[in-house]
């Protein structure tokens, strides 16, 4: 089923953390705007200079920011997916982003985690808001795109932050992050620590 809703007739793009109407954005995440709107003017102008109608767009969470009642964030969120040309958006859901099926019925689907292959089924992607140390296929060479962390992680194997802040506050193309990541190494596994011993109090050190 997740494989046929990523079918579209244009492209795939990725996004993260847009943070729409979120009143502290440009100072939490250093952002070149003079505010809010003028923020969220601009995010919607750029994605709409790469994404058409024809055009799916995943979006790693936190649509919307940390403010407001869900009834607040559904109609900002309406109000902001109106101006967007995208043809679909599959939300993967966000700490922000609320678990209300009214909020839900803003996208063409919602997920906590999206696990789907590409490529002739050769290159699984797993996508979810929060980075993993590990996820599924990490160590058979599987992809793992997230948001969450505004740039400030330290990338590790084939996984990348797709957050806007990360690349000039608009969406990428799907393929062309594939193409990025495949260059990488897989990501291998560190040696194993020894067990913790336990003490009298038990709890190990």
């Amino acid at each position: 089923m997740k494989q046929a809703i990523l079918e579209t007739a244009g492209r795939t793009f990725v996004t993260a953390d847009t943070h729409f109407g979120q009143t502290d954005a440009c100072a939490s995440f250093d952002r070149p705007f003079q505010d809010t709107a003028a923020m969220q003017d601009e995010i919607v102008a750029r994605f709409n200079a790469v994404v058409g109608p024809n055009d799916l767009l995943l979006h790693l969470g936190d649509f919307v920011g940390d403010r407001g009642s869900t009834k607040e964030k559904t109609r900002l969120a309406t109000s902001v997916r109106d101006r967007l040309h995208a043809g679909r958006i599959i939300l993967v859901r966000g700490n922000h982003d609320p678990d209300r099926s009214r909020y839900r019925e803003v996208f063409d689907a919602v997920y906590d985690l999206l696990d789907f292959r590409i490529g002739g089924d050769e290159h699984r992607v797993i996508c979810s808001h929060y980075p993993m140390r590990a996820w599924r296929g990490n160590r058979n060479g599987s992809l793992h795109l997230y948001g969450h962390t505004h740039g400030r992680l330290e990338e590790a194997g084939r996984s990348t932050d797709v957050g806007v802040d990360c690349w000039g506050y608009r969406p990428i193309l799907l393929d062309d992050l594939v193409s990025m990541l495949l260059a990488r190494k897989i990501l291998s596994l560190p040696e194993k620590r020894a067990p913790v011993q336990p003490t009298r109090d038990g709890f190990g050190g």
